[in-house]
């Protein structure tokens, strides 16, 4: 099979070495625009996963990139003049010159053809020119193949609301850093990371609206370059800010991330007699923000799934399509973690409220990849200490701003005993105080659309459904929470929630009996009260001011889709239990809706 990969970054380079090494019989050619030590990136980042893929696809190369690796466990936060540093993240940094230039070898040392110093105008031509039987459409970010073929792609950019850019200096980071200050205008935050021996990535971002208030939309590179110098100063220990991007004047390289989505990733057309597909891969397909170090790793990644596709043997339309399929859903998952990432930056100065502490915890979180628990993987005594924190807190005062976690607790407090150790209260079950409102836990439960709040308050509905999933109850005099998943559902309930049930229950049926059988109802059959409306009881009727029923009315007509609270609230919509627990009798036909 004759492959013309156009682009020579990491999604290309890698393609054509794992084909080349499944298939030595394949005609491969990569087609890049730059000279081979050009690049225009400093370090790019890979997690201990994406090492491993890379592992399994062709450990030769993994062995050459982990060797040139510039490994950190460590994330530290700097903020407010005050620093805290989580361990556990296990991440790697390498140069993007670098990298390029072990694919390049790799793919020399196989046999692929490398072509370079070419800027493909016409893609079409190339491969009648290469007699490919595959085009692999990896240019890159501005793909000028996805907007040609922008009508079958469909590709959705999204320019982002922060300003960005790209720089290195030779300050040596142990950890991956965080570092926020903030400006008479807004704040700015940098990203940085060593990736080589002596050089470290330092990415510096701000919303737009701050960079043009200090006027960087208008600075020539060494003017802009010096303002962040000065910002950032403390943490550079006098080394300089460089940029690789000289030949870009004014505010050039100051740019907002266009987010990259595409519908479709595979286009066929009819080249020299046949239908060859054009298969979008790397940042052509997809971006995902900086902030979660994704790119490199989801280019590298789509190479491996379609070379493991095409190592199936299935035809070469399955394989597209078996490609595309599996592919679209796991950029989706990384998508949607980078967006909540680049949302949480994006909107930094609604978190630069909290104490550093609360701080680092949302920065650690904000993708929503990383959850409590994981961060009890990855850092289990930062965590504990967070934890003992955050529950020392006192709902009067709010959340402390500084110092250590302290240990030992009150009766607000932050730890218990259980079993002969001491805990920190989860955090789902320290209060939470909002201006005047102090809640005593943190736990908002969602109900279902079958049902809902009078003026605020639960009804009876709320407290069979809700209380009857309570998984869980105080067991002994131990005072130990224990599961009891097959019990009933009333013995699950916690006592107090019990007792509550059954007054409740009680009342409730006591309520059915009178709108049923009391004074003010004839006894002909069930009718519709008049007056209030009857939402909030579970039942038909509803109690006026002085505790007795309203007047009775006509037999009530059937339930319409128009009437959505009778949908929601008459008794007739509940399931075969909760008429029981009612002390009603179950219909003998099925309510039709």
């Amino acid at each position: 099979m004759n492959i013309l990969c156009i682009g020579g970054g990491p999604a290309g380079l890698y393609f054509a070495l794992l084909m080349k090494q499944q298939n030595p019989a394949h005609r491969i050619t990569v087609v890049e625009r730059n000279r081979p030590f050009d690049t225009f990136g400093w370090g790019v980042v890979l997690s201990d996963q994406t090492l491993d893929n890379l592992r399994a696809a062709d450990a030769p190369t993994a062995a050459l990139i982990g060797d040139a690796f510039n490994h950190w466990d460590d994330i530290e936060v700097f903020f407010k003049g005050r620093s805290v540093r989580s361990t556990g993240h296990g991440f790697c940094g390498i140069g993007r010159k670098r990298l390029l230039n072990i694919l390049q070898d790799r793919c020399l040392e196989l046999g692929v053809e490398l072509v370079f110093e070419t800027d493909v105008a016409d893609d079409q031509a190339l491969a009648a020119q290469y007699h490919a039987d595959l085009v692999i459409a990896s240019d890159g970010l501005n793909s000028r193949i996805r907007t040609r073929y922008a009508s079958v792609y469909q590709p959705d950019i999204d320019l982002r609301q922060c300003r960005f850019v790209w720089l290195g200096t030779k300050k040596k980071f142990d950890a991956f850093t965080f570092a926020f200050e903030q400006t008479e205008h807004g704040w700015f935050q940098a990203h940085a990371y060593q990736f080589d021996a002596d050089t470290s990535t330092f990415i510096v971002e701000t919303p737009e609206a701050v960079w043009k208030a200090h006027g960087l939309d208008r600075m020539e590179q060494p003017e802009a370059i010096a303002f962040c110098e000065k910002l950032f100063a403390k943490y550079l220990d006098g080394n300089a800010l460089i940029s690789n991007a000289t030949h870009l004047r004014g505010s050039a390289n100051w740019i907002r991330f266009p987010r990259v989505i595409c519908n479709t990733w595979v286009h066929r057309e009819a080249i020299g007699g046949k239908q060859v597909p054009i298969v979008l891969m790397g940042d052509a397909a997809h971006t995902a923000h900086f902030s979660i170090g994704s790119g490199t790793k989801l280019a590298l990644e789509d190479a491996i799934d379609l070379a493991n596709e095409f190592a199936t043997g299935l035809p070469i339309d399955e394989v597209l399509q078996h490609y595309e399929a599996r592919r679209s859903v796991e950029v989706l998952k990384i998508q949607n973690a980078a967006r909540n990432s680049t949302e949480w930056f994006e909107n930094v100065a609604r978190y630069t409220g909290m104490p550093i502490e609360q701080f680092t915890y949302s920065l650690l979180t904000r993708s929503q990849r990383i959850s409590h628990e994981n961060l009890r993987l990855r850092d289990a005594a930062w965590l504990e200490g967070y934890e003992a924190w955050l529950a020392a807190a006192r709902p009067a005062a709010g959340p402390p701003q500084g110092g250590a976690a302290p240990s030992g607790g009150s009766a607000t407090g932050e730890a218990v005993k259980r079993g002969g150790s001491s805990l920190a209260i989860p955090p789902m079950l320290t209060p939470f105080t909002l201006k005047d409102l102090t809640l005593k836990n943190r736990i908002v439960v969602s109900p279902m659309a079958t049902y809902s709040a009078v003026e605020g308050v639960p009804q009876d509905f709320h407290l069979v459904h809700l209380g009857a999933r309570a998984g869980w109850r105080r067991a002994g005099d131990g005072g130990d929470d224990q599961p009891h998943a097959r019990e009933p559902h009333h013995a699950r309930l916690p006592r107090p929630v019990e007792r509550c049930a059954a007054s409740r229950l009680r009342a409730h049926r006591e309520l059915c009996a009178r709108q049923q059988h009391g004074p003010d109802r004839p006894a002909a059959g069930p009718q519709r009260p008049q007056g209030l409306h009857p939402r909030g009881l579970g039942g038909h009727g509803r109690a006026t001011a002085d505790g007795q029923l309203a007047p009775a009315g006509r037999e009530p007509p059937r339930l319409r889709r128009t009437e959505p609270d009778a949908c929601r609230h008459d008794p007739r919509r509940h399931g075969p239990r909760d008429r029981r627990l009612c002390g009603q009798r179950p219909p003998r036909r099925g309510l039709r809706l």
